[in-house]
């Protein structure tokens, strides 16, 4: 059943390293039906998220589903999550040990030896294709935020990386 909105499959991670440690820490896909999957990578755990492209959203199996307007319908801007990390790779130990080279579309890479804080937010939010204006409201939000922007999946996909 189409929801009038189709796309090539993209896939996008948020990449973390301390200098000597690499390791992935979220990743995003937009299906080629225009659904969006995301998740956190701690192994052994089941943290993900869906946004279909009929509107139902999905938090990983601890909630019911709600509903969104339809992909295809997509106004404005909506967060889809955000978490908030130790900056200690050592400490986070069920995450993937290692970055696995593969074709991504998409990177948001952080250098945790440049925060000057202990802790590090990650923001995901979807933007109304060719609206960036909304792109704005994050340097209020977030302290001292860094802002990636795929246009390449629809809507955009904003990566707000951040730190007090």
């Amino acid at each position: 059943m189409g929801f009038g909105i189709t796309t090539e499959e993209k896939t996008i991670e948020v990449i973390a390293t301390d200098g000597i440690e690499t390791r992935k820490l979220i990743w995003v896909k937009q299906d080629k039906d225009g659904s969006f999957y995301w998740g956190l990578c701690i192994r052994k755990r089941d943290f993900h998220s869906s946004y279909h492209a009929s509107g139902k959203m999905r938090f990983s199996k601890y909630h019911e589903p709600t509903v969104w307007e339809r992909i295809s319908r997509f106004k404005g801007m909506r967060q889809l999550c955000s978490v908030a990390l130790i900056r200690d790779l050592n400490k986070l130990r069920h995450s993937h040990k290692r970055f696995e080279r593969k074709k991504l579309d998409g990177i948001v890479y952080v250098d945790f030896r440049t925060l000057k804080s202990d802790s590090v937010g990650i923001s995901l939010h979807l933007i109304e294709k060719g609206h960036t204006e909304f792109l704005q409201s994050f340097t209020k939000i977030f302290p001292n935020p860094t802002i990636s922007l795929f246009t390449f999946t629809n809507p955009w996909l904003a990566v707000v990386v951040y730190y007090k």
